[in-house]
């Protein structure tokens, strides 16, 4: 018997005041938090930043809501869905960037739950390196697309960089996770030839890496 831990997604289920008042905590948690520097965001970066703006206009929308107004509060319930959907894909992140460490998560502010996993009554397969990632140079300043077809398994996928020599492991760092493995979309890159791997994210931790895979970075 193992035990997991998760994300709770209870969040939407809240009532209004208690939802405000747990992005504001996620918010509070996120920031400048060392288990999950910037460095760790990679191209998702952007991600939480957005989330961060859609988290201070909803302290706004909360605070001009209060009179009543029906077209206020369905702005404010509007805002609180696009933020649900924010928290989902952070939740994931998080949760695959934390199999090594599970008690980061208590520091992200999200509820955590403890999933008690039974591995007697069958073998897991080991997750499996995909034999088709690509990267392609979309002709846009820093920006590339990577694809891989996804495992059994497997439930987020990581990208690592390396614009040095690819035999040397102290020169590839994290990129990103994603959790869509058809569609990685990579920013803010900087230019010239670039080498790429990636491997995939399970229950029991990372797979091995896929071949690597170079590209000139406009």
């Amino acid at each position: 018997m193992k035990m997991q831990r998760r994300i709770k997604r209870d969040y939407r289920r809240l009532s209004p005041t208690k939802f405000l008042a747990f992005i504001l905590a996620v918010r509070h948690s996120l920031t400048s938090n060392p288990n999950y520097p910037d460095s760790f965001w990679g191209a998702n970066l952007a991600l939480l930043q957005v989330l961060f703006e859609k988290i201070s206009a909803c302290e706004v929308a909360f605070r001009v809501a209060r009179n009543g107004d029906r077209i206020l509060i369905q702005a404010r319930e509007k805002l609180m869905d696009e933020i649900v959907a924010l928290l989902d894909e952070i939740a994931s992140l998080l949760e695959a960037a934390s199999v090594r460490n599970p008690d980061a998560l208590s520091t992200t502010g999200f509820a955590i739950t403890q999933e008690h996993k039974n591995h007697n009554n069958r073998t897991k397969q080991p997750l499996t390196a995909s034999d088709d990632f690509t990267v392609v140079n979309l002709g846009e300043p820093g920006k590339a697309l990577a694809r891989a077809s996804t495992v059994p398994g497997a439930y987020n996928h990581e990208i690592h960089i390396n614009r040095g020599d690819p035999a040397r492991e102290g020169d590839w760092f994290h990129g990103s996770i994603f959790p869509d493995a058809t569609k990685m979309l990579l920013e803010n890159l900087v230019p010239g030839n670039t080498f790429f791997r990636m491997r995939h994210h399970g229950a029991e931790g990372p797979g091995p890496w896929s071949p690597i895979t170079s590209v000139t970075i406009s």
